[in-house]
């Protein structure tokens, strides 16, 4: 875990340092403008000056927890000159600890922040970094921020406010790394946070982490390639049938037309060469349905015989008990088009019969 901090900056001009620490180790990561974030896993902390946000203490020995630092935040909201966004925390004994900060100084310090790709973790004022556990005045400072800091008051390290609340009293200025040590201790555990309320950090949503992002862009990547060798497979037993039935045919075709060198040809050739030869192609469905059909409609007719030749002709032998009834069956066939020819005669029991051949149109 890497730790970044800076002063949380208020106007376009403030350019702070940042610090980065890792494993304890402090390192000067140079100017915010010049600033760009190299590690993901990092926690991010924004010192607010003295100067920016007022600091006040309640004794509240009355209520604690949750309900003291409410009723603490709301006085020092009362005690503010216009609107202001405010946080507390509880500071020692029933001693709650506030802070109060104008609400476009905070949009303008994290929109300064965020276009250098920081969004902090806390925004907490350097005053309450600084923890003192004696009745002394103590100076504290860091990156160009300098606090007063004394029993329940913080201030700027300025010439009026050290006359008005500090006067004749001696300060005593805490060593830079008892700073440091302070403000890691404040990483660890704020005793307050600006980020809340209007101003918390909205966290994105981590579905996969980094590591879950490779392997499913690897797993994504196999099923892809696996996808494609099987549609390659199956084209190609397709494409190996496909070949061999027509080879097949192609073959069965030479047989009736040698003339015949390509597939793509062989169905307008062998129609064409069966023309030639009288022939014709699947002619027995059509003429035997006619056939059926005009012998349902007519009455008494009945079919003896019935045999198709290679060359598309239907022979029929028709039997009725009077030639009307064959001669309205023979009519039908004719007016649905079919070419007939048509030979009476009877047989040795007077039953009138009809040799017809049927032939399509």
């Amino acid at each position: 875990m890497t730790l970044v901090i800076t002063r949380f900056p208020v106007s376009e001009r403030d350019n702070p340092s940042v610090f980065l620490v890792t494993e304890g180790v402090w390192q000067n990561a140079g100017s915010l403008s010049d600033f760009v974030p190299s590690v993901e896993d990092i926690t991010v902390m924004a010192l607010v000056a003295p100067e920016d946000v007022r600091c006040n203490w309640f004794g509240l020995s009355d209520i604690e927890g949750r309900q003291a630092e409410s009723v603490a935040r709301l006085r020092a909201t009362e005690q503010s000159l216009g609107l202001v966004h405010s946080s507390a925390g509880s500071d020692f004994d029933d001693v709650v600890a506030t802070a109060t900060i104008a609400p476009e100084v905070m949009q303008r310090g994290l929109d300064r922040l965020a276009a250098r790709g920081l969004n902090p973790d806390i925004v907490i004022p350097f005053a309450l970094v600084v923890r003192i556990n004696s009745d002394g005045i103590f100076r504290a400072d860091m990156d160009g921020l300098t606090v007063l800091r004394g029993p329940q008051f913080a201030i700027p390290d300025e010439v009026v406010l050290r006359d008005i609340f500090i006067g004749a009293t001696s300060i005593e200025t805490i060593d830079a790394d008892i700073v440091r040590t302070m403000l890691l201790s404040a990483s660890a555990t704020p005793l307050l946070n600006l980020r809340e309320g209007l101003f918390a950090k909205r966290e994105r949503t981590i579905w996969m982490t980094a590591e879950q992002r490779t392997w499913a862009r690897r797993l994504l990547t196999t099923l892809l390639i696996v996808t494609m060798m099987m549609t390659f497979v199956t084209l190609a037993k397709y494409w190996t049938a496909t070949a061999s039935e027509n080879e097949t045919a192609l073959v069965a075709a030479q047989k009736i037309d040698p003339a015949i060198q390509e597939i793509e040809q062989a169905e307008s050739m062998l129609a064409a060469s069966l023309n030639r030869q009288g022939k014709t192609q699947g002619g027995f469905a059509p003429l035997s349905a006619a056939l059926w059909r005009s012998v349902k409609t007519s009455p008494n007719v009945s079919v003896r015989e019935l045999r198709y030749t290679p060359d598309g002709i239907l022979t029929v032998v028709m039997a009725a008990p009077a030639a009307d009834n064959i001669n309205k069956a023979l009519v039908t066939i004719q007016q649905d088009g079919f070419r007939i020819t048509a030979t009476p005669r009877q047989d040795t029991t007077g039953a009138t019969l009809v040799d017809m051949t049927v032939r399509m149109p």
